[in-house]
C-alpha cells in the first residue's frame, strides 16, 4: 500500500484490547511496523505507580509526551493509541498521520471496554468522529472482515 502523503497510521478505538489487536493485524497485512503506544509507555516507564511514588504527576506526564513525540516520529508504522493518549497528544501526533477511529457499538464497549469509556460512549464516539480522518462503523468485529472495510476507506484518502 502506498501511504506516500502518510507515513503512520493511528488506530483508535473505544476498546483498548481491541485497537491493538486489529492495529497489529493491520500492520502485518500492510507489511508496516506495528507500535502500541500503551506497550511502549509502559515499557519504558516501567512502572508508573513507582514513578509516582517518587516524583510528581506532572513529570509523569512530561515523560509520557516524550515518549509519544519519539512515536510521532516513526515512519511506516502502524499505531494503536487509547482515547486519552490521542486526545491528549493530538498534536503532535496528527502530522504525517491518518487516524483511524473504529467505531465499535455500545454493547461491544460495554462487555470488553472499560468502563470511562462505557460511561462517556456517546461523548468519545463524537469526539473521535470530529478528528479522525476516518471513522469505520464497526457491527462485526471479525478482523479480515474489518480490515476489508478500512482498507476500502482508506483508499479513498491515499
Amino acid at each position: 500500500m502506498n501511504i506516500s502523503k502518510y507515513n503512520k497510521i493511528i488506530v483508535v478505538s473505544l476498546c483498548d484490547s481491541y485497537t491493538k489487536e486489529f492495529g497489529n493485524f493491520l500492520s502485518q497485512n500492510l507489511g508496516m511496523m506495528f507500535c502500541s503506544t500503551k506497550d511502549l509507555i509502559e515499557y519504558e516507564l516501567i512502572d508508573k505507580k513507582t514513578i509516582l511514588s517518587f516524583c510528581t504527576e506532572e513529570y509523569l506526564l512530561l515523560c509520557e509526551n516524550r515518549v509519544l513525540k519519539r512515536i510521532a516520529s516513526f515512519e511506516n508504522v502502524v499505531v494503536s493509541i487509547n482515547y486519552d493518549y490521542l486526545i491528549s497528544n493530538l498534536e503532535i501526533l496528527r502530522e504525517g498521520s491518518v487516524i483511524v477511529f473504529l467505531n465499535l457499538s455500545k454493547n461491544y464497549i460495554k462487555t470488553n471496554g472499560n468502563v470511562v469509556d462505557l460511561i462517556s460512549y456517546q461523548k468519545r464516539s463524537e469526539t473521535l468522529q470530529n478528528i479522525s480522518d476516518l471513522s469505520v462503523n464497526i457491527k462485526k468485529t471479525d478482523l479480515d472482515f474489518v480490515f476489508d472495510k478500512v482498507i476500502e476507506k482508506l483508499g479513498s484518502l491515499l
